[in-house]
């Protein structure tokens, strides 16, 4: 399935809903499923945000559905980094919204929206 993702959480902090638009669009094809993690030398269940050739731009593990509403999905689970000190886990949520569906208004898209005012 075609989807945006926004990333819900930085480094495991919440971010707050009136802010979530603002973050980073990551645009992909998401794959849910159990896959081989090299990390944990194990199967486990992950959720995977794809680019047509395969690659891999963002990956949940330990993942599971949280809710589902018309076009979009939270999924929840665990996000890896690599850093200078090592692979580093954060708990993470993604709001999926489907090809086609509604995106999150901008802080500044909202401002504008309901100050009455006009964008230039």
């Amino acid at each position: 399935m075609q989807v945006t993702v926004y990333q819900m959480r930085r480094n495991g902090v919440e971010i707050p809903g009136e802010l979530l638009g603002d973050e980073a669009r990551n645009i992909g094809e998401l794959r849910l499923g159990v896959f081989h993690d090299g990390e944990r030398r194990r199967p486990t269940k992950a959720a995977r945000l794809q680019r047509d050739n395969g690659d891999v731009v963002m990956e949940l593990v330990d993942v599971h559905v949280d809710a589902i509403k018309a076009s979009r999905m939270v999924i929840k689970g665990i996000e890896r980094r690599k850093t200078d000190r090592g692979v580093v886990e954060f708990a993470q949520a993604w709001l999926c919204v489907q090809a086609g569906g509604p995106l999150l208004e901008t802080s500044r898209e909202k401002f504008f929206k309901s100050s009455g005012g006009t964008q230039h």
